[in-house]
């Protein structure tokens, strides 16, 4: 039987190997960019992870006698198949690291293989934190907006 301690070494090892997964993560997607071109081949538009436009960049000399609504219309198209690409990037690099979250939130919350080893954890915790994340109920909201469907 594996004891309890070296079952929470291997956790903590675990987690520090989601540590470093994410950070390079982190420094991929710092770095990373994402380009589209508009149809009529006239314009490629640049973003970062972040949606920011980094350039356009003008093929042709079209632009020049477009009136004004139409080549706002490419550009705002092409920016937004720019951003498209990258939300795909970000996702892409994402995904792969989220079924690990899942499972630690499992065991943190009950259901998952990490539950037989927080258990004791669970059984020691204090009568005060049964409302918090270590019980059963939610926690209050506390103004978060959006963010709330993710920390509950």
């Amino acid at each position: 039987m594996v004891s309890f301690q070296e079952q929470l070494a291997e956790a903590m090892a675990g987690l520090a190997e989601q540590t470093r997964k994410i950070q390079q993560v982190q420094e991929e997607l710092a770095a990373a960019s994402a380009s589209a071109t508009s149809k009529d081949r006239m314009v490629t538009a640049s973003v970062n992870a972040h949606g920011e436009v980094l350039s356009f960049k003008f093929h042709t000399e079209g632009y020049r006698t477009m009136p004004a609504a139409q080549l706002a219309e490419v550009l705002k198209t092409t920016v937004n198949a720019a951003r498209l690409e990258m939300n795909n990037k970000v996702s892409g690099s994402v995904r792969p690291l989220m079924g690990t979250q899942d499972d630690l939130a499992k065991g943190l919350f009950g259901g998952g293989e990490l539950d037989e080893l927080l258990a004791p954890l669970r059984e020691m915790q204090p009568e005060g934190l049964t409302g918090t994340v270590l019980g059963d109920r939610k926690k209050p909201a506390g103004g978060r907006g959006e963010e709330d469907e993710f920390y509950g």
